[in-house]
Order: C-alpha cells, then sequence, then structure tokens
C-alpha cells in the first residue's frame, strides 16, 4: 500500500508548513486526488487516519476533492470529461487525445490555528467561566 508512505510525506510537508507559519494545530489539509494518480482515495483516508495521531498534527480534518478525468483533443482542440476511461473525443471521436487533469495526487491547502486563535479562545472560555460563577 503506497497510500500510506504518500500520506507519511504529505505529513511531513504538512508540519513543515505549520512550523514555517508558526501555527500551533493544523485544523484543515485538503488534497485532490485524480482517477488516474495511481491514488486510492479510500486507502489514503485509512493512512492518514492511522499516521495523524503518531505525527504532532493530532485532530486535523483530511478533506479528499475527487477531481474528474479531463483531456484535450489533438484534432478539434474540444476540452472534455472522460466518464468511462473511454480515450475517445466526445466532439469529433477522435482517439487522439491528451489528459489535462485527473492524474494527480496535490496538496491544495492546509488551514493553521494561530497563537491569536488560541488566546483568543482561550479568552472566551474565560469570560464564559468567570460569567458562570457568578
Amino acid at each position: 500500500m503506497h497510500e500510506l508512505s504518500l500520506v507519511r510525506s504529505l505529513l511531513r510537508q504538512v508540519e513543515r508548513l505549520r512550523r514555517q507559519h508558526g501555527g500551533i494545530a493544523v485544523e484543515t489539509i485538503e488534497v485532490e486526488i485524480g482517477p488516474l494518480s495511481g491514488v486510492e482515495p479510500l486507502l489514503v483516508r485509512e493512512a492518514f487516519d492511522a499516521l495523524v495521531v503518531e505525527e504532532s498534527l493530532a485532530g486535523a480534518e483530511l478533506v479528499i476533492h475527487n477531481v474528474p478525468l479531463t483531456a484535450r483533443c489533438l484534432n478539434c482542440c474540444a476540452d472534455f470529461e472522460l466518464t468511462e476511461f473511454d480515450f475517445c473525443c466526445t466532439s469529433c471521436e477522435s482517439r487522439s487525445i491528451k489528459i489535462t487533469g485527473g492524474d494527480e495526487f496535490r496538496l491544495l491547502t492546509v488551514s493553521l490555528q494561530s497563537d491569536l486563535e488560541a488566546e483568543e479562545t482561550a479568552k472566551q472560555i474565560s469570560g464564559k467561566s468567570a460569567g458562570a460563577r457568578t
């Protein structure tokens, strides 16, 4: 299962981004996975769930966007989506096509919690606690 090593690498990259930007926690990690990437989304989710607790990213949520397989016809220049792995232009039925999307496994965004957000949350919690005691 190569998804395990891919997710491990992804988490290292996210951890570097967290440190680089001064985040105290990672809230969400968004990735996109295409049908020709050779990566199975379900196995990515399982690997993430297993590995995220080992890293300093516990509590992070993984959001997976499945991207469609897209192509461009080299004859008529039509852009289209391939739905059945039938590598044929939907306009002119040519088999001379170029894949333009759907072969990626890519990190899109990382949402971080900053020190300021944590301080604000702590103030709000303190304020509620103090108010409840009176």
